[in-house]
């Protein structure tokens, strides 16, 4: 049965693909993607999730006034629910809310027997009352929401004013910096829910994005093109797996026509026939780090394991470079088995603009590490329960070939409650979600509270916001265990490291922001406070049905994000 969209009346009626009786065409129309089935995605646009997919999901279910996206160029930022008026000399901005909006409940999909029905309901606007519920959602959230760490350095409160007769609402910026157009749609880019809705959901499933779902009270694994939206694929399907090991071999038998990443972020041979498949690569905006801990270990300990954590040596061992098993990669610029171009030397990732464009120049080890300075066994402990499971459980066992740590590493994996307490030497730890452009997102890094299963920032800040108090940076609250406020350690110094993190984030002038990449990665490497291993490597795979032209990917734009520009291609 093919699948069609008829609409009258007000009906949209959608056939339902028998997969079982016409696989030559059941993605027809329809994008599917794989997900493992005990990690169903969780639909909340505020807080982040372990799994991979759900974070995505947003680009697809939700709205914000300003919506992230991506053209050949780069990131940008496209209207959303709002449109920019403007931004007054006195930090006023005024946002006028887009007429027609709505809910995806002013919809009611109906499935019975082979058909997909979706009738109109009553019909329900996005109001400005919704946008008030969401911001005071992300303020009781606080910071386990990375979208509080956003407006909170930004708005002088979680409220605005109107809207008036034009349906223009307006907010109040903190006067901390000059806010450029971009800046300001940055922070208006968290994802809007109805006022309707609770603030201690389970799950959010209504939204306003491009894609509603079919089943809002079941698992989020079918979603329709909104009546009269823009998306030009009528179908979204998520398909089920017991893990990912035969994604690829279900990818080439045509399961699904969308792969959102690799294994090691490396090329797949069984996708490798251009006229079946394609493959874009991405800026990657993973990188792996041994953090470590302050309390454990002294500074001379700590530049000695700085020293014997090769990370070249790391990095051929995980991608088995020049072995028959060599694991090929692609960066964004289309470079293949560049390995070394992954390595990292500071905070500042190879790829980000900081290092590309020479604003940061990292120092690079000229001894190798002194072993008589380490306790007898290092140990650097790994949570293997909050992604990149298969890429963080290779490092563990490169970390403990004696090759690699001279018989003085031992690396295993731990519970969320041995780095909540500080119980290890170092830790191992994947980054996601990093800027690879100059936003850069420090805090991540410095100030993220050592609980791998609930991420909250640890950011107290002056009086109007425009200085950082010191418990910012409290021995429990960061996974190096640094603490400005004690007398342990270096406080001069690491109050200093607080104050040019906070001062880098806060900077909008690009010279100031500079100056102070520069003084964090000078003041990180004179505190050694950590070993920056590689990057992973982001390569997506498409199936030939789609147009490549259609499909952006740019850094921390999700593979989501320009969904409804997604088109099929044209036969030939």
């Amino acid at each position: 049965m093919k699948k069609g969209l008829l609409i009258g009346g007000g009906i949209a009626v959608v056939a339902l693909l028998t997969f079982l009786f016409w696989p030559s065409n059941r993605l027809k129309d329809t994008i599917a993607i794989p997900y493992i089935s005990h990690q169903p995605p969780v639909l909340d646009p505020q807080l982040p999730a372990a799994d991979p997919l759900s974070d995505k999901l947003d680009e697809v279910l939700y709205d914000g006034l300003f919506n992230i996206s991506a053209n050949p160029s780069g990131i940008v930022y496209e209207d959303g629910l709002g449109e920019l008026v403007g931004i007054t000399t006195e930090n006023t901005v005024i946002i006028r809310l887009k007429p027609g909006k709505k809910w995806h409940d002013s919809w009611k999909p109906v499935v019975q027997d082979d058909e997909l029905t979706i009738s109109e309901g009553n019909m329900v606007p996005v109001t400005a009352r919704d946008i008030r519920f969401t911001l005071r959602r992300i303020l009781a959230l606080g910071s386990l929401s990375p979208d509080y760490i956003l407006v909170a350095q930004a708005l002088e409160s979680f409220d605005f004013t109107g809207p008036d007769e034009n349906d223009e609402i307006r907010f109040q910026l903190k006067p901390t910096r000059i806010w450029t157009e971009n800046d300001v749609k940055e922070v208006f880019s968290f994802k809007v829910l109805p006022a309707s809705s609770q603030l201690n959901q389970a799950a959010y499933p209504i939204g306003s994005g491009p894609y509603l779902q079919v089943r809002p009270e079941g698992t989020p694994d079918w979603f329709i093109r909104m009546p009269g939206g823009p998306a030009g694929i009528t179908t979204l399907k998520l398909v089920p797996f017991i893990d990912n090991s035969t994604y690829q071999t279900e990818f080439a038998n045509g399961e699904f026509n969308v792969l959102p990443g690799t294994p090691f972020g490396s090329s797949s041979p069984l996708l490798s026939d251009p006229e079946e498949f394609f493959a874009k690569p991405n800026i990657s905006t993973t990188f792996f780090a041994v953090l470590f801990n302050t309390d454990r270990l002294s500074l001379e300990q700590r530049q000695s394991l700085r020293g014997l954590l090769n990370n070249q040596a790391i990095l051929s061992r995980f991608f088995k470079a020049g072995t028959p098993q060599q694991r090929p990669v692609t960066d964004y610029k289309g470079k293949t088995n560049a390995y070394n171009d992954f390595l990292n030397y500071s905070v500042f990732p190879s790829s980000s603009y900081y290092i590309e464009e020479e604003v940061v120049t990292p120092a690079r080890l000229s001894a190798g590490p002194d072993l008589s300075v380490l306790p007898d066994s290092v140990r650097i402990k790994v949570f293997l329960n909050a992604g990149n499971r298969e890429e963080l459980s290779e490092l563990v066992t490169i970390l403990n070939e004696p090759a690699i740590g001279k018989n003085r590493i031992r690396a295993t994996a731990a519970s969320a409650e041995d780095l909540r307490t500080g119980n290890y030497d170092a830790v191992l730890v994947a980054v996601n979600g990093y800027r690879s452009n100059f936003l850069f997102d420090l805090y991540d890094i410095f100030l993220r509270e050592p609980d791998p299963e609930q991420y909250r920032i640890n950011l107290v800040t002056n009086g109007m916001g425009g200085t950082v108090n010191a418990s910012s940076l409290a021995g429990n609250r960061n996974y190096f265990r640094l603490d400005a406020t004690d007398t342990k350690g270096d406080p001069e110094k690491e109050a200093l490291l607080l104050e040019y993190v906070y001062g880098f984030m806060a900077a909008s002038n690009i010279g100031d922001k500079q100056e102070y990449a520069r003084r964090v990665d000078q003041t990180e490497h004179e505190l050694a406070l950590g070993a920056w291993l590689f990057s992973l490597p982001s390569l997506n795979y498409f199936s030939t049905q789609f147009d490549p032209a259609s499909i952006y990917l740019y850094g921390v734009t999700s593979q989501l994000s320009t969904i409804e520009q997604w088109r099929e291609a044209m036969k030939k």
